[in-house]
């Protein structure tokens, strides 16, 4: 029921933005389910900005966790409160997104505006494995486009239609790494390691390191692999890096 709200309600907002029925739909459809997908081979480029910022904030909320969207519905705040990963999925997102724009504000001299809407969009839209466009982050100076080839092993939420690592690992990890320094500092204590207040099992902690290690040589393989084929390194590692997330734009 979630799913089929965000999508009619994305449709809604899209056509009182002057874009057809169909590519309404065909636009919902591929935000929901951060699939990409568009009638236009110019992605969303030639849209305009309300359209672009209709289909970021989709975007957004499709990388949230859905018991998040059900909280919401149910009205249940301390549990969207105390929820750590939604947390870390926004402050990830919206701390990116500020350093891209400064980057294009900057050193491309655009408008704040058109700076934060560029940096906003393909932030949102490589985070969460979507892969629309609304701008050409390859023509951006290198130190931007930087960031969003690092950007493709963040993903989205657990629970959401997102790809990728998924926030809840990557705040798993930085945890681990806290707790060691915390035992260094105090080697007799007992530190649980928690998220959203409830203890990690030592089980579930080695599973997630286990996945992101795996996934990271997965990468690191298949790169060299790819390279072997004749790419060079940008493409090579960004061509690994979309497949596995399963955003689908590169670099190179």
């Amino acid at each position: 029921a979630i799913y089929l709200i965000l999508t009619f309600a994305e449709i809604v907002f899209l056509m009182a933005g002057k874009m057809s029925l169909f590519e309404s739909v065909c636009h919902s459809f591929g935000t929901v389910a951060t699939g990409g997908f568009s009638p236009k081979n110019t992605s969303i480029i030639e849209y305009s900005p309300y359209i672009q910022y209709v289909i970021a904030v989709f975007m957004l909320l499709a990388g949230v966790n859905f018991v998040i969207h059900y909280y919401i519905f149910k009205r249940n705040f301390k549990k969207i409160r105390d929820n750590e990963e939604l947390w870390f999925y926004l402050i990830v997102v919206f701390s990116i997104t500020a350093v891209v724009a400064l980057i294009l504000y900057f050193l491309m001299g655009k408008s704040p505006e058109n700076a934060f809407r560029e940096s906003f969009f393909q932030v949102v839209s490589i985070i969460t494995c979507t892969g629309f466009a609304s701008a050409d982050y390859l023509i951006w100076p290198s130190v931007a486009w930087t960031i969003i080839f690092f950007s493709m092993f963040l993903g989205g939420s657990t629970g959401s239609t997102a790809g990728g690592i998924k926030m809840a690992r990557h705040l798993v990890l930085l945890k681990n790494i806290k707790r060691i320094f915390n035992q260094l500092r105090y080697p007799n204590a007992v530190i649980h390691l928690k998220l959203n207040n409830n203890v990690v099992s030592d089980e579930n902690n080695r599973n997630i390191i286990t996945f992101i290690t795996v996934y990271l040589l997965v990468f690191a393989v298949g790169t060299v692999l790819v390279a072997f084929a004749g790419a060079d390194g940008k493409t090579a590692s960004s061509a690994v890096a979309t497949c596995m997330a399963g955003i689908g734009p590169g670099i190179g």
